[in-house]
């Protein structure tokens, strides 16, 4: 029933840059730099804060736009929960708030450590990031899903009306396995991702995509593959 396989780009991963000015940096972007603005948005993603390093570094940052971020970032994963883990069709505004609250809660266990960044020969900067995995939604089952199908109905459902209404019954039920399993929550084995940053024609650093959206596949181990 489950298998997911990528995951959309976390909020504000391409948005949210650096910008190479002499007096913003004093000569330019440090390796400190890379670090400062690595934990920054990975922090301000995942658990919605920020230190005023972050804010300082980031170009017309506000506090706004990183809960704007954090938000975001929630509501794409609720997205991905619902309707790619738990194969909802048709979520109502009831399900996906809840579904956002309960990512909300596992976003606060998010566990990683920012490493030491480096400059390359290029003049991009590549700073090393460990996550742990959190493992959670594998407690959940097939044979618990398809519980949860039987009692919504979907057998008997005939009618798209009925389907829906199914629909929206196993969406709660399955959320209510989810909030159950949360007690149960660990961590999976480190994963070790490196992030680049890379300028632009602008002097702009920002994240490559491939390495933030790894990040974003593993924080949350859909499928359990890095469970221990």
């Amino acid at each position: 029933m489950r298998n997911i396989s990528w995951k959309r780009l976390a909020a504000g991963a391409v948005a949210a840059c650096l910008l190479v000015t002499l007096t913003a940096c004093g000569g330019g972007i440090t390796e400190k730099d890379a670090e400062v603005y690595v934990k920054g948005h990975l922090d301000a993603a995942y658990l919605g804060t920020h230190t005023k390093e972050y804010i300082d570094l980031v170009e017309d940052m506000t506090e706004d736009d990183i809960d704007e971020m954090h938000q975001n970032n929630i509501t794409w994963e609720a997205e991905i929960l619902l309707e790619d883990f738990f194969q909802v069709e048709y979520p109502t505004d009831e399900m996906t708030q809840r579904a956002k609250e309960l990512i909300e809660k596992i976003y606060s266990k998010s566990k990683y450590t920012v490493g030491t960044g480096s400059k390359t020969k290029d003049g991009d900067f590549v700073v090393e990031v460990t996550v742990s995995p959190i493992e959670v939604l594998n407690l959940i089952t097939d044979e618990d899903l398809f519980d949860a199908l039987e009692q919504s109905g979907y057998a008997e459902a005939v009618t798209d009306e009925e389907v829906e209404a199914a629909d929206a019954v196993y969406g709660m039920l399955a959320l209510d396995l989810l909030e159950q399993a949360l007690p149960q929550l660990t961590y999976g084995e480190d994963q070790i991702i490196m992030l680049q940053l890379k300028p632009d024609d602008d002097g702009y650093y920002t994240l490559v995509e491939t390495g933030i959206q790894k990040v974003d596949e593993v924080m949350i181990d859909y499928n359990g593959y890095y469970a221990d």
